[in-house]
């Protein structure tokens, strides 16, 4: 089977193309200016090189999706509107899906009760599985952490305002105090996650996780702030591949 998938974040789009028993990846940057027609280009350009015709096209973006169209956006409002109709393409087969929904699909296992996948790049973005199936909510838009809103000294503010990748470089933040404090913004709204869910996995991805002083921080403030008989029985990962587990899951969902 000839597939396509496409891992589009706020900065970087990673194509990877599987035909004829081989794996390759190609990746290129976006910028804000990124938008459907750039896609359409570049979808052509690979599939003119690699002879795609007739095969599965997965493509996850880091934004609200609702009934496989993307709907929101902030990071790349370019790509608003996206959908299937939208697309100038060979693909037999296509899926649209949000970023970490997807991931979720790479992670997810059939014997967990209920797990939890967090990401934050340049946004926050969350995924929730219950007894092996992702869990989408009633429109298909559960898992919109980010929009969670924490009271500062400073006052009220959205998660994405106080610890999204975005938000971190827009206020210039640098030292380890400043970071592991966004850090544990999130391990703030994640404490609320786990008291709800009762999770058996969390799983925390995305580049701000590699940074040890956030990554600190979202933790000590998860463990200390959610009730101790869930967090009890739920296990913390860091996910550590991030570059390959959005088009890992996407392959998932495309054999589904």
């Amino acid at each position: 089977m000839q597939t396509l998938t496409v891992d589009i974040s706020g900065s970087k789009a990673l194509f990877e193309i599987e035909t004829q028993g081989r794996v390759e990846q190609y990746k290129i940057g976006a910028s804000d200016r990124f938008n459907i027609g750039s896609l359409n280009t570049q979808i052509a350009e690979l599939e003119q090189d690699y002879d795609l015709n007739g095969y599965s096209l997965g493509i996850a973006v880091p934004g609200l999706v609702q009934n496989k169209q993307l709907v929101a956006c902030k990071s790349l409002p370019g790509l608003n509107g996206l959908s299937a109709e939208q697309l100038v393409t060979r693909a037999k087969r296509i899926i649209i899906a949000n970023d970490s929904d997807a991931a979720m699909r790479a992670l997810l296992e059939p014997k967990q009760q209920c797990e939890l996948l967090v990401m934050c790049d340049t946004g926050i973005g969350m995924s929730i599985a219950i007894n092996g199936k992702p869990f989408t909510g009633a429109a298909g838009i559960a898992g919109e952490l980010g929009h969670c809103r924490v009271m500062t000294e400073s006052g009220e503010f959205s998660l994405e305002r106080l610890a999204s990748g975005e938000s971190i470089v827009a206020r210039n933040l640098s030292s380890s105090a400043d970071l592991y404090r966004a850090g544990s913004y999130l391990g703030m709204g994640l404490a609320w996650t786990v008291n709800l869910f009762n999770p058996s996995r969390v799983y925390l991805a995305g580049s701000m996780m590699n940074n040890l002083d956030y990554y600190k921080g979202c933790v000590d403030t998860l463990k200390k702030m959610a009730l101790r008989a869930p967090l009890a029985s739920t296990k913390i990962n860091r996910v550590d591949d991030r570059e390959t587990i959005v088009c890992r899951g996407l392959k998932s969902m495309l054999a589904g």
